[in-house]
């Protein structure tokens, strides 16, 4: 009743007084006992009439892959306490946070409480305010909207929650000032705060189990695909696989697609077919009907959540062509500075657009990528431009680094910030990391970049060189050569004919070795270019020697030799003399050969070439062995092996250790050899060079094992 007003009526039946002596017999809601009221009464149910609060919603479906999830949040949420399990979108969180949840809802008798807190998503977030004025009208308060400020609330809240079991699960949060007043008040209640990001504020005051999610691996995307399609999965087993690997682990984008699948296929199958990727990239994930379960729409939450610079940044993302970026390519790409895009990139980590896997290295979901790209494609040429200059900037410099002395292509522009390179192990393992940018940039085919495509190939050449990555080396080259062509750029075709050749030769091409030679040997004397038909004569010797063509193959070479010393190029003299040596060699003119081979061995330990220094310790040991000196051979191979661990070349030490194993077998020690051997075969096998599995049959062959079997050593 209203406070003043008179009670009208008859009494409930609970407040008719049983018998004389005051007592009462209480049959169902407030009682009242009393002689005379002045004034009004307000009547409250007690909290114990009302059913404890079961606001869990029903799972969307098997949970697959979180094993290691769900035990850490058993083991640390026994008596209660706060998980944060934070992710991209559609990684699962809340059916992580709703699967745990329901499994632990019988220990929490006094109710279970969800709220949707639209952190990212169509609408306004919701308050901290609006959502405790439910949390007490579902736990008995009546009227909170009576309490007019946030703290009356919470402290109502919280005074409500002491001494309670209950499990709150906070879904959907965008900031900590959104969480922190919804957390409960008993030591005993349990709360589970689900985000895009990463709140990391949270653990300042609280003690936080924090869950980061990650990308299903393949077994379980697989299983969840199977959970969906049933028979289905069975009919099309590569379809299914190829499409677990396009959703690239992510829960959402798995469900969405077998909800695809189902809708379009019958039992043969033919609708996982229809899923092959003639769709858009995103448009295949979009289930249609609901704007919660398409996955452009979803990832739309998020990026409306960035501020300004870290949209702008997102956007620049989808032109990068390569799986990774860092802070100088963000800032050449959307011309900003270092620290601006160092910010930016910090943003979008915090909102579980980028992953930072290793430091200062970035990278986004390929689907984060499509939505990026779509977002960005009215920019896309903009940053693309940007990125080739930039690439091809740093690329030519660490590649310089690299494999110094090389002839360099001019470029007449400034260079752009870029990652510090202080010496050659730096320039090594960027081109390392970034070479799946370079290809992807190399072998666009985008007609409008051939200029720039060609020549991000020419500079890494010596990279290539050095670590004989023959796949990457040989498609980056046919696609800058396609890029030459289109241009009519006589130069460029020349240069990239030659290089390429070099990647043909190591992989045993030698007939289409040659014909690039040739013809690059034509464009440059129709150029008049002499230091380039200066190498193209150095170069076809290379193959001719290959075919047994010895005497030609040596005139070609002194040919190269004396351009090279007039010209006072020195490492090209080195180069030169080295494989004149080997040439010498097979025409068993082994005193020339020896002295070459010292020579060029001089020149490079002048210059500081270790790469230059090994390999001609590698020709002087063959000869020597060639001479049956194989205890001299022995000591040249040895030195070419540190030489090769000085260049940090791992392609060049292995081979300098198979040739140490074949001086040691040659002075009857096989125990010594296959020591050699195994150390070089797993060296092979590790870079992934062809060379591994003739260096294993090598060693089979002397140690008497099957290369299954083991090696000594290893």
């Amino acid at each position: 009743m209203e406070r003043g007003s008179a009670p009208r009526g008859p009494l409930t039946p609970a407040l008719l007084p049983s018998r004389v002596d005051n007592s009462v017999d209480v049959g169902y809601g407030p009682v009242i006992q009393a002689g005379v009221i002045h004034g009004g009464i307000h009547l409250h149910a007690p909290a114990s009439a009302r059913p404890a609060p079961r606001q869990l919603p029903r799972e969307a479906g098997p949970l697959v892959g979180r094993a290691r999830e769900l035990n850490r949040m058993d083991t640390a949420l026994q008596a209660g306490g706060i998980a944060l399990i934070t992710g991209m979108a559609g990684i699962g969180k809340t059916a992580l946070a709703v699967h745990w949840a329901r499994g632990v809802q019988d220990d929490f008798p006094d109710g279970q409480l969800h709220v949707d807190l639209q952190g990212f998503g169509p609408g306004e977030p919701l308050s901290a305010q609006d959502v405790l004025a439910a949390f007490l009208r579902a736990l008995g308060q009546e009227r909170p909207d009576e309490l007019a400020t946030t703290a009356e609330r919470v402290a109502a809240f919280r005074t409500l929650t002491t001494g309670r079991r209950l499990l709150l699960v906070l879904d959907n949060a965008c900031r900590v000032e959104q969480v922190r007043p919804l957390l409960p008040g008993g030591e005993g209640c349990t709360a589970i705060v689900t985000s895009r990001a990463s709140l990391t504020g949270l653990g300042v005051h609280h003690q936080v189990l924090s869950l980061p999610l990650e990308r299903l691996d393949e077994t379980d995307a697989l299983a969840v695909l199977g959970a969906s399609l049933g028979a289905r999965a069975g009919v099309a087993p590569g379809t299914v696989r190829a499409l677990a690997r396009y959703c690239g682990g992510l829960p959402l984008a798995l469900r969405i697609a077998a909800a695809r699948a189902a809708e379009r296929g019958a039992e043969s199958g033919a609708g996982l077919d229809g899923l092959s990727g003639t769709d858009a990239p995103l448009d295949l994930l979009d289930a249609g009907d609901d704007e919660s379960s398409a996955l452009r729409t979803v990832f739309s939450w998020s990026y409306r959540a960035l501020p300004g610079p870290a949209a702008q940044a997102f956007r620049g993302l989808g032109a990068h062509p390569g799986p990774g970026i860092d802070v100088f390519a963000l800032a050449a790409a959307t011309g900003t500075t270092p620290e601006g895009a160092g910010a930016a990139l910090r943003t979008l980590v915090k909102g579980h657009l980028l992953a930072e896997p290793a430091p200062g290295r970035f990278e986004a979901h390929d689907l984060l990528r499509a939505y990026a790209s779509e977002l960005g494609s009215a920019e896309r040429d903009m940053y693309l431009a940007r990125l080739y200059d930039y690439y091809l900037d740093v690329a030519d410099r660490a590649d310089d680094l690299l494999a110094p002395l090389r002839f360099r292509v001019p470029r007449n522009r400034a260079s752009a910030p870029g990652p510090d390179l202080p010496d050659p192990p730096a320039a090594l393992a960027w081109l390392d990391t970034t070479l799946p940018t370079l290809v992807a940039l190399c072998t666009s085919d985008d007609e409008r970049y051939d200029d720039r495509r060609w020549r991000l190939a020419h500079a890494v050449r010596g990279y290539f060189y050095f670590t004989k990555r023959l796949d990457s080396w040989i498609t980056t080259h046919e696609a800058a050569l396609r890029a030459a062509l289109r241009l009519a750029d006589p130069l460029a075709e020349a240069l990239t004919r030659t290089n390429l050749g070099m990647a043909l030769v190591a992989a045993g091409r030698l007939a289409e070795a040659e014909e690039n030679y040739a013809r690059a040997h034509d464009l440059f004397v129709r150029l008049g270019d002499v230091r380039g038909r200066a190498g193209a004569s150095a170069n076809l010797a290379s193959v001719l020697r290959r075919r047994g063509a010895l005497t030609e193959a040596l005139d070609k070479q002194r040919e190269a030799l004396a351009y090279y010393r007039r010209d006072a190029s020195d490492r090209h003299v080195c180069i030169t003399l080295r494989t004149m040596a080997s040439v010498e060699t097979d025409l068993g003119r082994f005193a020339d050969a020896v002295a070459h081979a010292e020579e060029a061995i001089a020149i490079a330990s002048r210059l500081q070439l270790h790469l230059e220094a090994a390999q001609g310790f590698n020709s002087l040991g063959i000869t020597l062995l060639r001479m049956g000196d194989a205890t001299r051979a022995g000591c040249a191979h040895g030195r070419a092996v540190s030489h090769s661990r000085a260049a940090g070349s791992a392609h060049q030490e292995a081979r300098s250790l198979y040739r140490l194993g074949a001086a040691a077998l040659a002075s009857g020690d096989r125990e010594r050899a296959a020591r050699w051997w195994a150390l070089a075969a797993r060296l092979f096998r590790r870079i992934g060079a062809a060379e591994a599995e003739q260096v294993a049959s090598d060693l089979a062959s002397l140690t008497g094992r099957g290369p299954s079997e083991g090696t000594p050593g290893s």
